[in-house]
């Protein structure tokens, strides 16, 4: 009844005259003359007249503008006071739902951290955030945050700096991994810290046992000396990237589990493999991306790599000045049976020559892309080659940035049946 009430005390102003169209007011008998005619004097107080007449209308309409801004006013308090009893209303009625809900009432523990575990940001390694998962969960119920923190998979992923890890943070990464228990960890270890002074970061310390606990483990940053020597049986993923320090990669220990390398240094050129210490033979997966990769050292990896079936390299240098150092390989070390999908990103020209020391008989995909678009010729006669020399199930075949090869082509789809070609 209020509600009609208001509404009805609203239609009767909008009934009063005052609110009649202008269009309707009575013209004057001046009122189609313009502003500059010349208008006889016996007709000012005429005129006069008109202009008192409007200033009392807009006197009364100034009037009622003001009640109406007035009236406004008021209303509008209503209305805030309204929207805040509404919130608080929508705030019990959903507090009230989630108690009743079937995720809180029926839903065993094990399905419920499942379910958490598809809701972990989709990042390998998890960066703590109060407004994300996993640390949301534990501010919903004492119901999901016991589910939380008894889900140690929630806290297996972690990317830490090892600056704030040394100050205000360290005790937060600690306690995030501590509930993983013995789950095999992934970390990300930015190393932002200035070691100078030569001193290792406290954090280094109760983060070392945790390193050994890792199956997936990114190193950002300048080496530390002896940071893999304790037992890393589990690691079976180690990526490391280096920006501005000299490239140094050792694990002295046994890494039986450890199937994928990725090692990256955008400043440093992989000249020889005299600091990088891997268990070669026991790779799948690698991606080296430097400044420049040395065609003899790629060339030494593969045939170091007795395993690995996806290799990604970049950007390697086979430049028509330094081919003398394929010739050590033309004969051994360059025939790997194991390679399925090979990347290659070329710097410089050359290609051609690392065809000829190459046999891949196991290679399904092959991508060659070229730093420079269409500045050297693709190196038709050589791929032949190769091709033919490795007998490999080509079924893809991706060049990227060099047109000179599309006249190729039909050639290569009638070597190679099946073959699907991408340039």
């Amino acid at each position: 009844m209020a509600g009609l009430d208001l509404n009805d005390l609203l239609d009767e102003p909008l009934m009063s005259p005052i609110l009649e169209p202008l269009s309707e007011l009575t013209p004057t008998s001046f009122s189609y003359h313009r502003p500059t005619s010349h208008v006889p004097s016996d007709k000012v107080p005429t005129i006069h007249a008109v202009v008192t007449q409007r200033k009392s209308q807009l006197a009364a309409l100034d009037d009622h503008i003001g009640l109406l801004n007035h009236a406004l006013e008021k209303l509008q308090g209503i209305q805030a006071r309204l929207k805040e009893k509404r919130a608080i209303l929508q705030e019990s009625l959903a507090f009230h739902e989630a108690l009743a809900s079937p995720a809180r009432c029926w839903l065993p523990s094990e399905l419920l951290g499942e379910i958490f575990l598809r809701c972990l940001p989709q990042t390998n390694y998890v960066t703590p955030s109060p407004d994300e998962c996993p640390m949301v969960l534990t501010r919903v119920c004492r119901h999901w945050r016991a589910v939380a923190l008894s889900t140690p998979r929630l806290w297996a992923s972690l990317s830490i700096s090892l600056l704030r890890a040394n100050t205000t943070s360290g005790d937060e990464y600690k306690r995030w991994l501590e509930k993983a228990r013995s789950v095999p960890l992934s970390i990300r270890v930015v190393h932002d810290m200035d070691l100078s002074d030569g001193k290792e970061p406290v954090s280094l310390q109760w983060l070392r046992p945790f390193l050994s606990q890792c199956s997936d483990l990114w190193w950002h940053g300048p080496p530390v000396q002896g940071l893999l020597d304790n037992s890393v049986q589990s690691l079976s993923r180690f990526q490391v990237t280096f920006h501005k320090a000299n490239f140094l990669v050792s694990i002295p220990s046994p890494t039986p589990q450890l199937r994928s390398a990725v090692l990256q240094s955008l400043t440093y050129d992989l000249h020889s493999l005299r600091s990088v210490d891997l268990p070669w033979h026991q790779l799948l997966e690698l991606k080296i991306q430097f400044a420049l990769v040395s065609s003899a050292t790629f060339l030494q990896v593969i045939g170091l790599c007795t395993q690995v079936q996806r290799v990604s390299v970049s950007s390697i240098c086979v430049d028509a000045l330094s081919q003398t150092d394929l010739q050590p390989f033309t004969l051994i070390g360059t025939v790997n049976y194991s390679i399925r999908r090979l990347e290659v990103n070329v710097m410089r020209a050359g290609l051609g020559s690392l065809f000829e020391a190459l046999t891949l008989p196991a290679l399904e995909e092959l991508v060659i892309r070229f730093c420079s678009p269409d500045r050297y010729p693709w190196p038709h006669k050589q791929f032949s080659a190769f091709a033919t020399r490795s007998k490999c199930p080509l079924k893809w075949l991706t060049i990227h940035r060099n047109k000179s090869a599309e006249s190729h082509v039909a050639e290569y789809l009638k070597m190679l049946p099946g073959l699907k070609v991408v340039v």
